[in-house]
């Protein structure tokens, strides 16, 4: 989950590149872009996503079984 000013956004991660993920979240809040291995909600095909961190307040890495996601795309934004 990545959290900003008013913004949240929760992408699930590729499987296998959980590790990767979590090494991003060390540039929250700097002048740096990153890019995360994530799975579209609408097709569930893999997909980059590029970060820009300076305007990342915050962001985690939440474990959790594939199935324990929530499968409406667009109940995952806000």
């Amino acid at each position: 989950m990545l959290y900003g000013n008013g913004w949240t956004q929760r992408w699930m991660i590729a499987s296998g590149k959980e590790e990767q993920a979590r090494a991003q979240l060390l540039h929250v809040g700097t002048a740096t872009t990153g890019k995360i291995a994530v799975v579209d909600p609408g097709s569930e095909a893999e997909a980059t996503l590029v970060v820009a961190w300076a305007l990342v307040a915050a962001a985690i890495v939440l474990d959790g079984s594939p199935g324990a996601a929530v499968h409406d795309p667009t109940g995952q934004y806000a």
